[in-house]
């Protein structure tokens, strides 16, 4: 026994029936996404509605392919990224060493990121990903750790974050005279 799926139309009020195909997914923010086998809703009179299930680990699939892909990153895959940790662009940007400019550059392909930064940010959204999921950074990672290690990406911003504490601290407000 064949159960037919049918609802009506949201724009219409048509009836609609569900079938299956390829879509791009532009919604995702990236131009070269193709889903298979997609429930799409369509009415008589034309009307289409998506139906795609398990968008937020769809996305996060998305994400561990573009972190570990072999092609440097595009803008689009950059903001996809950023956009993924759950931060703002200037937070984003501030937590691996950049202005927020420079970050919008990238993310709008006016700039591309050289090999260090492109590394950069694929291993700070690594980590952040890993570590708003409560899980530990992947392991497969760790060698690219080791590169970024070598090519004293960030090394400013780790001496600036680390530097010692004044000598002198005021205790209470009644010490100044």
């Amino acid at each position: 026994m064949t159960i037919t799926k049918v609802r009506r139309c949201v724009d219409c009020g048509a009836p609609q029936e569900q079938v299956r195909r390829a879509i791009d997914y532009a919604e995702s923010g990236l131009d070269n996404v193709r889903l298979l086998n997609v429930p799409v809703w369509v009415c008589t009179n034309g009307h289409e509605e998506l139906a795609v299930p398990a968008v937020t680990e769809l996305h996060a699939m998305l994400a561990q392919l573009i972190i570990r892909k072999p092609a440097p990153l595009r803008g689009a895959e950059i903001r996809f990224l950023r956009r993924q940790t759950g931060l703002q662009a200037k937070e984003f940007a501030e937590r691996i060493g950049l202005t927020p400019v420079s970050l919008s550059r990238f993310e709008t392909n006016a700039r591309h990121a050289t090999r260090r930064v492109d590394l950069l940010i694929r291993l700070a959204a690594a980590a952040l990903i890993a570590g708003r999921d409560g899980n530990p950074f992947p392991s497969d990672l760790a060698p690219l750790v080791e590169r970024l290690e070598a090519w004293d990406v960030g090394s400013h911003t780790l001496r600036h974050v680390e530097a010692a504490a004044p000598e002198r601290e005021w205790e209470t407000a009644g010490d100044i005279r």
